[in-house]
């Protein structure tokens, strides 16, 4: 699939825990499929909890799975 942006640069698609994430090497832009959207905002929800619940504030805190999937521009 061609990036919407760019017209003719192919789109990438990177997998993170099981959603997947299309993306354009060359503007940045990320594009989700339906649904995807929906499993990202609870997946973040999921992470919130997860970090409010941590007992020992020096124990590392997990990371956001924005972030996680953001990870492909840094590759």
């Amino acid at each position: 699939m061609k990036c919407p942006v760019c017209k003719d640069v192919t789109l990438l698609m990177s997998e993170k825990r099981g959603i997947e994430v299309d993306y354009c090497p060359e503007c940045r832009g990320i594009w989700l499929d339906r649904g995807e959207l929906d499993k990202i905002i609870e997946k973040e929800k999921n992470n919130k909890i997860f970090s409010e619940n941590q007992e020992d504030e020096n124990k590392p805190k997990k990371d956001s799975f924005i972030d996680e999937i953001l990870e492909i521009f840094s590759e």
